[in-house]
């Protein structure tokens, strides 16, 4: 998608607070959605009281939304992932519970809706699949049966399928902004860059401005897109994306800023993004890694980057995790080879 689409797209956006935008297929903008000043008073107080962790506030209002649109699919799942959300944490058996409540509910008043919802509620990928499928047995038209039937393909790793099914979803409703959230990130995973960096920009653009729309969603798009422009070289895109990007809880963000940075020849400003990073969650070992690296980037066998990669080894002693095990055998390489420099640097002094 060009700029001057996206641009379009965002200023379209801002004139039109009560508006989301709908994409086709080749990523245009067609026309706009108007969404009554009610719903979207209602919209914004569940999203505001969802992130405040209120869960019986945004509960509340999302069952009411859904009550007030009956047979709209996203104020159903809305309703459905606040229900979950809301139950407290511990409680497996409510959550077996609340999920065989959505399949007894599709079984016995059989309707496309219920049984996305029953497939949304599933843990099982193959039972979910299955129960996609029934929805779609009701109505093949139905765009979020081939949503849910695409997401179940995907969690199978049946990527090229799933991808066919959610591109199918989108032709049928272009606004369904979770169906094109899973094509950008089908798309990534299946190595079509290009293609999964304009399909991120395009759902981005259209979905800071749809209340219905999580934080967190947005924010694991925008890190999903800067990774696709870091690999890309298309490292100022990704530091400007990054940099005025909300941060998630977990770091991530910043860790990647710290990627597309480095690249930038900012070293000292990649370095403070990953060690925000590692502030955001300390107990993760990859930044830390990426710490390590940038250090010795900035000065090889330096007290600060052993210190680093000797805190990765002792971090990743005990831990069986692949992940884990490689960064270990990277540590110690990294280790043997800076004594094995100063040995040899101290023989010619």
């Amino acid at each position: 998608m060009s700029r001057r689409v996206l641009s379009a797209l965002a200023m379209a956006a801002l004139g039109a607070c009560s508006s989301t935008v709908e994409l086709d297929i080749n990523g245009h903008v067609p026309e706009l959605e108007v969404l009554d000043e009610g719903t979207l008073e209602l919209l914004r107080g569940a999203r505001e009281r969802l992130e405040a962790g209120d869960m019986r506030g945004a509960r509340d209002r999302y069952a009411s939304l859904a009550e007030a649109h009956p047979e709209d699919p996203w104020m159903a799942t809305l309703a459905q992932e606040a229900r979950f959300l809301g139950l407290e944490e511990g409680s497996d058996a409510l959550s077996v519970n609340l999920r065989r409540s959505y399949r007894e509910a599709a079984e016995a008043e059989p309707s496309p809706l219920r049984f996305l919802l029953a497939a949304r509620a599933e843990p099982d990928a193959y039972a979910a699949l299955y129960l996609a499928e029934r929805a779609l047995e009701l109505d093949f038209a139905y765009a979020w049966g081939h949503y849910a039937r695409a997401h179940a393909l995907a969690r199978l790793g049946e990527t090229e399928e799933g991808r066919r099914a959610v591109e199918r979803a989108v032709a049928l409703e272009p606004r369904n902004l979770p169906a094109w959230w899973l094509l950008a990130w089908l798309r990534s995973h299946a190595g079509e860059q290009e293609r999964a960096i304009e399909t991120w920009s395009a759902w981005l653009e259209v979905a800071r401005e749809d209340p219905r729309v999580s934080q967190e969603a947005i924010s694991s798009a925008e890190c999903d897109l800067g990774v696709l422009l870091v690999r890309a070289k298309r490292h100022e895109e990704a530091a400007s994306l990054l940099g005025a990007a909300s941060r998630d809880a977990g770091g991530r963000a910043d860790s990647v800023l710290a990627a597309a940075t480095v690249e930038l020849g900012e070293l000292e400003e990649a370095l403070a993004s990953v060690r925000s990073a590692r502030e955001r969650d300390p107990d993760s070992l990859l930044y830390v890694v990426q710490e390590a690296l940038l250090l010795e980037r900035r000065a090889p066998n330096s007290r600060e980057a052993v210190a680093a990669w000797r805190e990765v080894y002792e971090r990743s002693e005990g831990l069986t995790d692949l992940s884990a095990l490689l960064q270990r055998a990277r540590a110690e390489a990294h280790l043997s080879s800076i004594k094995r420099d100063s040995s040899e640097q101290g023989a010619d002094d």
